[in-house]
């Protein structure tokens, strides 16, 4: 890589986390847990009252294997911890895996949750990961007409590391605001074991056969094997 591209490609990943919620200073996480050898960490967001959480586990699947399931929006439900329905609005770029999508979130004894958000993905198999980020977005003005309670932010992010050819370290960090007419203890209760559940499922749907054999043939795929080819990846 010349000297001009690497400038370009660092400009371009400074670009990409300073348009989401995960800029690096934001949070100070603190481990709060390990439940089946996954790790789970909150931290405290500065000018809310709601808390951020993140969990990470190791799966024992192939990283494109878990790129195939977080390109599937419409079954994001059968995995994600108390997603009810989603809706893709928009394919903005599907080479890059960039669309709009709207999400509901079910909440006990308290009216759903709704959101609209953009997906954004860096793939960065020289260095072994891949990072999915979503972020609300008014870029599409979508009414559920449901009368669910429109989440005023939300922010996550994927983070996929290669272990070896059969193993992933993933990653699943939250920072929400759920909005009016939830107290924040309930709310933070929620928010801290949304991460952890959320993988364990998500562990479960990389074992079916409809997304290792979809993988298989996947550009995910691709990507893998010209890094082990270029010996990125051992």
């Amino acid at each position: 890589m010349t000297k001009r591209n690497f400038i370009v490609a660092i400009i371009l990943m400074l670009f990409m986390v300073s348009s989401t919620g995960f800029a690096a200073e934001r949070y100070q996480w603190k481990h709060a847990g390990t439940e089946d050898g996954c790790q789970i960490y909150t931290s405290n967001v500065a000018g809310k009252d709601y808390i951020a959480a993140k969990a990470t586990c190791v799966f024992p699947a192939r990283i494109e294997v878990i790129g195939v399931i977080l390109r599937d929006i419409p079954n994001y439900p059968e995995w994600m911890d108390d997603c009810e329905s989603t809706k893709v609005l928009k394919t903005v770029d599907d080479e890059k895996d960039v669309f709009i999508f709207w999400l509901r979130q079910h909440v006990t004894m308290f009216p759903d949750r709704d959101m609209v958000l953009k997906s954004k993905t860096i793939i960065d198999m020289k260095n072994g990961r891949s990072l999915v980020y979503a972020d609300s977005t008014n870029e599409i003005p979508y009414d559920a007409g449901k009368g669910y309670v429109r989440m005023p932010s939300f922010h996550s992010l994927f983070t996929m590391e290669w272990i070896d050819r059969e193993n992933t370290r993933v990653t699943f960090m939250v920072d929400p605001d759920l909005g009016k007419g939830i107290p924040s203890s309930i709310a933070n209760r929620l928010i801290k074991t949304n991460p952890y559940k959320t993988l364990k499922k998500m562990m479960k749907m990389a074992k079916k056969s409809q997304y290792i054999d979809a993988a298989a043939t996947s550009k995910y795929r691709r990507y893998v094997e010209e890094a082990l080819k270029k010996n990125y990846l051992k």
